[in-house]
C-alpha cells in the first residue's frame, strides 16, 4: 500500500510563545521531525518534509545565538529552515502618549503561505500538517482549499491555543501533547558540519541536559 505523503509546516514563534518560553521551557531542545512522526498514523503516511519558520532576534545576541545552535541541530536530523526577519516600528503608548521603538516578526506568514501553495500545486504532500494557531494563516488554508481541493489540511494546535479560524478550513486538527514534547528531544550534543553543537542551558530536562 502507497503511504499518504505529509508535509509539516511549523510557525516557530507562534510555538515558542504558546507553548516552549513558560510552559515547558525544558523542552526548547526540541526534536521537529521526531515530534512530526508523533503526529501521522505511520501505518498509513510517511512524513517527506518538515518545515522550521522563524527568524533571528539580531538586536539580542545571545538570544540569537542559541536560536541559530538550535536551527544547526535541527538541520541534523533533516528539518528545513525558512527563516524571515524583524523590523522596527515606532509604537505610540497609549496611557502615557511617549513615543518607543518595538521589533515584529515579518515575512513568517507569507512565508508559510508561498512554500505551502507551491508544495500544493507542485503535488510534493497530500497532506499538510500546519503547526500554528495564528488565525493570520487561515486565507492560506482557504486559498489551499480553492486551489487543490484534493489535498487535506490538518492543524496541529499549540498548548494554550484554539486556532478556532484554522480549524474551519481544516480536515482535522490535533492538539501538542505533554507527553510528545518530553519524547522529541534532540540529543544534549550533536554535530554539525563537523562541530559539535551542545543545548543551551536549561533547553532540556535536568535528567536529560
Amino acid at each position: 500500500m502507497t503511504k499518504a505523503k505529509v508535509n509539516v509546516y511549523i510557525d516557530g514563534f507562534n510555538l515558542y510563545h504558546s507553548t516552549l518560553q513558560h510552559t515547558h521551557p525544558d523542552c526548547r531542545w526540541l526534536d521537529l521531525l521526531e515530534l512530526s512522526k508523533r503526529l501521522i498514523n505511520p501505518k498509513k503516511e510517511e512524513i517527506q518534509t518538515v518545515y522550521y519558520f522563524s527568524a533571528l532576534t539580531t538586536w539580542i545576541p545571545e538570544r540569537a545565538k542559541n536560536h541559530l545552535l538550535y536551527i544547526h541541530a535541527l538541520r541534523t536530523v533533516g528539518v528545513k529552515d525558512i527563516l524571515g526577519k524583524f523590523s522596527v516600528r515606532e509604537r505610540k503608548c497609549p496611557k502615557c502618549l511617549s513615543r518607543y521603538l518595538s521589533h515584529e516578526e515579518k515575512k513568517t506568514d507569507i512565508n508559510i503561505a508561498i512554500t505551502l501553495l507551491a508544495d500544493a500545486v507542485a503535488g510534493l504532500f497530500d497532506t499538510a500538517l500546519i503547526l500554528s494557531g495564528d488565525s493570520d494563516l487561515a486565507p492560506i488554508t482557504t486559498k489551499l482549499k480553492q486551489l487543490c481541493p484534493d489535498k487535506k489540511i490538518g492543524i496541529i494546535v499549540p498548548k494554550g491555543q484554539s486556532a478556532m479560524h484554522l480549524k474551519r478550513n481544516a480536515d482535522f486538527f490535533k492538539k501538542i501533547q505533554t507527553k510528545d514534547l518530553k519524547k522529541s528531544l534532540l540529543p544534549e550534543q550533536v554535530t554539525y558540519n563537523g562541530k559539535v553543537i551542545n543545548a543551551p542551558a536549561g533547553w532540556l530536562p535536568k535528567s536529560q541536559g
